[in-house]
Order: structure tokens, then sequence, then C-alpha cells
């Protein structure tokens, strides 16, 4: 079992993932069909990019709830709007009354949890009836190329590399149907799934290789758990796979997710 994503790094995670939710966030806000004026919720918000994601759809409230201190210190510092508000939380245990918010959302977050069950239904609690709860996961599983192409490399090198591709990809949230399961589990109503998807683009190999030796969720704390010797080889074999026998320069890699939502049902 690979180790629970460690968030500690703000900087490192913007690095790593932080700066394509923020090309991924105004999608996924307009998919949930965000509405202006609304009070919304966003668990797991990290640095925050979903929550300013809402700001912008000039919700009436966004407020935004992570277990990350140093991650809430960091989005706390990008805006200085009234009408965000960042709350340090459990999503296991929201502090928040029952039907607090029209919307709650969450990005990047129901996937690394050990129950996202128990979360969701937590959302569904703090949402009004005929409110809305929607989630995003990554579909590791086929649309995740930018980080596949380094475990794949890996895994003819490194066994350790194939076990953590084999959990990753077989999380049945990464699959579809697999979120929706879990929202109509807790009882939500009219549920519906999509996809969404975005570029991740990198401006050359040493900027690519740098992504993972941030040390960043669980691929990237996998990488850093090995000896520089290790990584030096996996680097070396990588190189090619994203020159595609090309110079060096600029990639772009095609990326997909999972997208759930339901109702509370009034």
């Amino acid at each position: 079992m690979v180790s629970a994503f460690v968030a500690s790094d703000p900087a490192g995670y913007e690095r790593y993932m932080g700066r394509w939710s923020q090309r991924l966030a105004p999608l996924f806000v307009e998919w949930a069909d965000v509405t202006a004026g609304e009070r919304v919720l966003d668990v797991g918000c990290g640095t925050g990019s979903l929550t300013l994601a809402l700001a912008r759809a000039s919700v009436a409230a966004a407020t935004g709830l992570d277990a990350s201190a140093p991650y809430l210190d960091f989005a706390r510092a990008r805006t200085a709007d009234p009408a965000v508000t960042f709350d340090l939380g459990d999503a296991y245990k929201l502090p928040y009354a029952d039907g607090a918010f029209d919307r709650t959302l969450s990005m990047l977050t129901l996937d690394v949890l050990a129950d996202p069950g128990r979360a969701i239904a937590e959302m569904r609690r703090v949402t009004r009836r005929g409110g809305t709860v929607a989630g995003l996961v990554n579909d590791f599983r086929c649309g995740f190329t930018a980080f596949s192409l380094v475990l794949d490399t890996a895994a003819s090198l490194e066994p350790s590399a194939g076990a953590l591709r084999d959990e990753l990809m077989s999380d049945q949230k990464g699959w579809p149907g697999g979120l929706a399961g879990l929202f109509r589990e807790v009882g939500l109503a009219g549920v519906r799934e999509g996809r969404l998807s975005t570029f991740f683009d990198f401006e050359s190999f040493a900027d690519y290789w740098s992504t993972f030796t941030t040390g960043q969720g669980r691929l990237g704390r996998w990488l850093m758990s090995l000896t520089e010797g290790q990584r030096g080889v996996i680097e070396h074999h990588l190189r090619p796979a994203y020159l595609c026998g090309r110079a060096d320069g600029p990639r772009e890699f095609s990326t997909a997710f999972w997208v759930t939502r339901g109702v509370v049902a009034s």
C-alpha cells in the first residue's frame, strides 16, 4: 500500500499539480452549474485554485476547507477578496451546520482519501435540500498521460513502480461509475457523471522531470523514496520517451478527470 498524500509543501504542490488546477477549476465550476450569489464550500481546497475560481464566478461566499495549515496559508496569500474564507478542518467531520451551503464541491481530494464515502456523506449533510454536491477525481486508468509515462517507464526498472501503477489504476473512483456509485450510496439523487480534460504542458524535459522530484503526491513520494542512482536510471530511460525523437522543448499531455454531481433530495 502506498503512503497517503502528505500536504506540507504548497510551493512544491503548485509545481506538481496546482499550476494545472488553476486551468481545471473554472471548467469544474461551470460543470457543477455554480450560480452567482450562492454559498459554496470547497472541501480539500489545498492551495485554493477551486475556491478562487468560485469567487470569480461571483458567488456570495466561497469557503475553502483543508487539513493542511501550510496549504491554507499559501491560499490566503493569493487573495484579499472578502467573499473568500479558508478554514482548517477535517473532510470527515466538516465544522459547519446542516444545510449551511447551496453547493459543496471537492476537486482532486476524494481520490486521495482513505474513506471517500464518509467525506461525501459529510458534503451532503452541509448542503441544503435541493442543493448540489459535486466531485472531481483523476482518471488514473486512461487519462493521466504525463504521470503514466513515468510509471510505465519505471515499472520496467523497479518492481515497486508496477505496484504503485496497479494501485492507482485499479482505484474504482477513477473508473466509469465509480464516484457516481459512492454518491448514490450516501443518498444523493439525480446523480450525473461526466468527464473534463485539460492539457498539462511542460517547457522542457527538465521542467517535466522536476514536477515529480518535488516529492509531492503518491508518485512523487515514491520516486523520492528511491536512491539517487535508481532515480537516475529512471530519468535516463524517461528522457527519450518525453522527447519522442525530437529536440528538447515544450510538450503537452492531454489529461482527463471524472466529474460527478448529485442533488440533496428535498
